[in-house]
């Protein structure tokens, strides 16, 4: 059990003790929507994709790919796929592989029809066991999620690319002297190079929630999230 390789479910959740990391990814999108609604108002977000009813009256949260939009400009979306770019009618995806990180901030259409770009939250339940990884797949989506023009030309789409993780590390007095993964969450980090991590710890409240999401879209569009 404490290694997290028995396959033990309770009555309560269908969900072995290996796959805490899904429930840790769901929950950081849910509560990135509810931190929405105190950021932007509750009439603003339209979270009807969010639950699955059936026709005896139930109601089930979707835990597959969904979308959720956040004001007048933003979206959120979790474990939305991007093909290859060439294969989707907007023309955004990868110009690799198939990728689906976990949840997606993305901006809409802009202003004469230009869409917006977007950042990328991988959330990683135990980011000190697995930096390297951690990394690597934030670097990746950074890098490898692109747009093409109606010119033809591909440009990279990602303003910003975060991990999230209930990790409170300590950070110094600034990024060089902070050690990783310290380092991934000082402001001074995060801010200059759109990239790091945030942390977003279950009980929190939800203040401090609203301030991770107000920090996120600031830092990546250094702006104030209108």
């Amino acid at each position: 059990m404490n290694l997290g390789i028995a396959a033990i479910f309770g009555d309560f959740l269908n969900l072995p003790l290996a796959r805490t990391f899904e429930l840790y990814e769901l929950w950081c999108f849910l509560r990135l929507v509810r931190a929405a609604t105190l950021e932007f108002g509750d009439e603003s977000v339209a979270v009807q994709d969010l639950f699955i009813s059936d026709a005896s009256g139930g109601l089930t949260v979707a835990a597959g790919a969904v979308t959720v939009s956040v004001g007048d400009s933003w979206q959120l979306c979790f474990q939305k796929q991007y093909r290859e770019f060439w294969l989707e009618p907007d023309r955004r995806g990868s110009y690799s592989r198939t990728m689906t990180p976990d949840i997606v901030a993305a901006r809409t259409a802009a202003a004469g029809g230009e869409r917006g770009r977007m950042i990328v939250l991988d959330a990683k339940y135990r980011v000190a066991d697995g930096l390297n990884d951690a990394l690597t797949s934030i670097h990746t989506y950074r890098d490898a999620l692109v747009q093409e023009a109606e010119a033809g030309d591909v440009k990279a789409i990602v303003s910003a690319a975060y991990l999230l993780t209930p990790e409170m590390p300590v950070v110094g007095s600034t990024y060089r002297s902070t050690p990783m993964p310290g380092r991934l969450f000082h402001p001074q980090y995060r801010a200059g190079f759109r990239f790091g991590a945030m942390t977003l710890k279950p009980g929190m409240a939800m203040s401090d929630l609203a301030s991770a999401l107000r920090l996120i879209i600031a830092d990546a569009t250094l702006e104030e999230p209108a």
